[in-house]
């Protein structure tokens, strides 16, 4: 039988209890960047649904609201050119397709899109102005394609911003000592932020 001093024993106590402290707090980081990782691919799909819903319903305004000739052709072709965009991707960091093939694959893609994207964020900016958008309230029908269209507007801002400020809670969350020294990210990329100009209000600041 093994004889320990009290004070060993403590040592012993305290070394147990820290050691489950650490891995306590490993764990709760690791979940939490699991938590996150899964929210930020979460955040993406809902935004990549959102861009193709602005997409159709500023088309269907451009080819149903009372617009004076050519005024609102830019905005229709731009939206147009949405729709048929082929690209699922918003970034190039591979969170959600894991392979370095993809992530080089879909670069060139995937700036194309978000450029698409500025477009016609800065198309409805410039189409619907003040005026134009109080010539469109004579019109019950176009207010209401209007109205969907400015909520569809606000929710793509908002799930961007969302989004983003995941990107860098993760990142914070990552660049602690114990995350790298523990390795709880795993072989997860670190995620990028999603930066193009949502912003579809006359004055607006863009991104």
């Amino acid at each position: 039988m093994i004889l320990m001093s009290p004070w060993a024993l403590l040592a012993a106590v305290l070394a147990v209890i820290a050691l489950a402290i650490v891995v306590a707090a490993a764990v709760s980081r690791a979940r939490r960047l699991d938590r996150l990782h899964q929210r930020i691919i979460a955040s993406r799909d809902a935004l990549s649904r959102l861009l193709l819903r602005r997409a159709s319903e500023a088309s269907l305004l451009a080819q149903t609201a009372p617009f004076v000739a050519g005024e609102a052709d830019m905005m229709r072709d731009i939206a147009r050119a949405c729709i048929h965009d082929d690209g699922d991707q918003l970034t190039t960091d591979g969170l959600d397709r894991r392979t370095s093939g993809s992530r080089q694959g879909d670069r060139v893609k995937v700036a194309a899109r978000l450029e698409r994207a500025s477009s016609l964020s800065r198309s409805i900016r410039d189409t619907l102005t003040p005026a134009v958008r109080a010539r469109l309230a004579t019109d019950p029908q176009a207010v209401g394609r209007l109205n969907a269209l400015d909520a569809t507007c606000y929710r793509i801002e908002l799930t961007r911003n969302v989004h983003n400020v995941d990107v860098s809670s993760v990142r914070a969350l990552r660049s602690a000592r114990m995350v790298k020294l523990l390795r709880l990210a795993g072989y997860a990329p670190v995620p990028e932020s999603i930066d193009f100009d949502d912003d579809t209000q006359t004055g607006g600041r863009g991104y």
